[in-house]
């Protein structure tokens, strides 16, 4: 994969990488035991800064103090230079990487892959364009429901590899 489909990317994301990182990173792919021991340190880090962070399947996560109290505007300004401390450590580019990989490896044109699958979903007509939806990502304005499951699973896997929608 190192000088595959997303070559470019791995380069870059290497030479923008803390050591474990750029260690994970090497060989141009990120493996799920890769990605689970890098959101480990990610939580172990926030963890010792004063936060819990849970991660989902889609990769994101969610934070909240590790003491109970409120995001407040202190505790948010923390959060966030924690939160930056700590992915720039140990998860600049790793779960975007995995993430990416995994839903579209040969790197097809995301527009492509998303309308077509949206068609085949029945969310939207054979008459949606790849530039309609390029349109609407763009604004953020979806003329279906983004939130419905199908819609879901185009987002997240678009070419039906992984994810059981």
């Amino acid at each position: 994969m190192a000088d595959g489909p997303w070559g470019a990317e791995f380069a870059q994301a290497r030479g923008e990488a803390s050591p474990y990182e750029r260690k994970v990173l090497t060989d141009g792919v990120v493996t799920a035991a890769e990605l689970s021991d890098s959101h480990r340190r990610v939580q172990s880090c926030m963890h010792d800064g004063g936060f819990d962070l849970e991660w989902s399947e889609e990769n994101t996560y969610e934070v909240t103090p590790s003491d109970g109290s409120a995001l407040t505007e202190g505790v948010d300004a923390a959060l966030e230079k924690t939160r930056l401390a700590c992915l720039d450590r140990w998860d600049h580019s790793i779960t975007y990487l995995f993430t990416e990989t995994r839903r579209n490896p040969e790197k097809q044109d995301d527009a492509k892959i998303t309308a077509a699958c949206l068609r085949t979903s029945g969310l939207v007509g054979p008459d949606y364009t790849e530039r309609r939806w390029r349109s609407e990502h763009d604004t953020g304005t979806f003329s279906f429901d983004e939130y419905d499951p199908a819609a879901v699973q185009c987002r997240l896997d678009p070419l039906g590899l992984w994810r059981q929608g």
